[in-house]
């Protein structure tokens, strides 16, 4: 198999070879691009909190009204709200 795609590239005029190691070298940045992406996801740290969400905080309706959130869990959210009708 290798040595019938290296027989097929040098079969293949000056023109076509140079369109080929451009469309190789374009895969080749693309690919470490996305690469560089993923290693970036894959390391980054799941532990890390981003301020106060909804997943990661429980509110209380006492607490709600003043603006502070209390509580903070892992997973399991509870979102406690009141709200004044006029």
């Amino acid at each position: 198999m290798r040595g019938e795609i290296i027989n097929e590239y040098q079969r293949l005029n000056s023109e076509d070879q140079r369109a080929f190691r451009r469309w190789l070298w374009a895969n080749a940045v693309v690919g470490a691009i996305l690469l560089t992406g993923l290693i970036a996801l894959a390391s980054k740290n799941p532990d890390a909190e981003s301020g106060a969400t909804a997943q990661n905080a429980t509110v209380s309706g006492a607490t709600a009204q003043n603006g502070t959130v209390s509580g903070a869990t892992a997973q399991n959210a509870t979102v406690r709200t009141q709200v004044k009708l006029p």
